[in-house]
């Protein structure tokens, strides 16, 4: 009996994982989203220097906006929509081109 109950919770989070992960990335970016990929950007920004040690690559910056995407569930393109718009030099800085 308790192998059946073990089971069924067992399912259940299984189910409630995979409906999660699954989940479609959030396309309408406000700007509670924006500062929290932008707050990331910067604390793994900092995180990547403090602990660098020459074996070990640093992350772009690129990477990292795409993990904090990852993190928060957000559609990479609309962020970077959004940070061009709002952050101009941050944006430029981002994709590695100039102002125009």
């Amino acid at each position: 009996m308790n192998y059946l109950s073990f089971f069924r919770v067992f399912a259940a989070f299984f189910l409630l994982f995979l409906l999660f992960d699954c989940a479609s990335r959030k396309k309408e970016i406000g700007d509670r989203d924006l500062k929290l990929v932008l707050e990331y950007l910067t604390e793994a920004r900092l995180a990547e220097r403090l602990n660098y040690t020459s074996e070990q690559s640093i992350r772009k910056d690129p990477e990292i906006l795409e993990a904090a995407c990852e993190r928060y569930q957000l559609d990479k393109d609309s962020v970077m929509e959004q940070i061009r718009i709002k952050y101009p030099k941050t944006y430029f800085a981002l994709v590695g081109k100039n102002e125009e």
